[in-house]
């Protein structure tokens, strides 16, 4: 079972998109601000980040510049949720954040499951990858 840590300041939409993820078998962990998304992504190493761009302390942008900064967390798929970007804005987000998707808010649940399976199924590739390679560098 994959975990999954959602930030997202409103709490109707929170419980919303919790609902659905666990509908799908995924465990969700919430957060509403920043500052507490890093702290789980710390402690609790979730599979995928979903991350609201309009958080109340640091914004998502932020916060997945934080993420993909780190050693230990770099490999982590995050996905932003975005109602007021534009596209130029987004691609230099994108630079900027390293995420692995902008997400249009509102987006349909069915594209949201759609994009965290593909997601999690490439960095689950990537990671059977890397063991792979390790293993073959390490014999020789």
């Amino acid at each position: 079972m994959a975990k999954i840590l959602l930030v997202e300041d409103d709490q109707n939409l929170s419980s919303l998109i919790q609902n659905v993820l666990e509908a799908e078998g995924y465990l969700v962990m919430t957060a509403n601000s920043g500052k507490m998304a890093l702290e789980w992504v710390d402690n609790s190493k979730p599979d995928l980040v979903i991350l609201d761009i309009g958080l109340p302390d640091i914004s998502g942008i932020e916060v997945c510049k934080k993420i993909k900064g780190s050693n230990v967390s770099r490999r982590i798929p995050t996905i932003i949720l975005t109602a007021t970007m534009d596209n130029q804005t987004k691609m230099q987000a994108n630079l900027d954040a390293h995420a692995d998707l902008f997400l249009n808010k509102p987006i349909a649940n069915k594209d949201l499951i759609s994009a965290i399976k593909i997601l999690l199924e490439k960095a689950s590739a990537d990671n059977t990858l890397r063991r792979t390679l390790f293993r073959r560098n390490k014999t020789l």
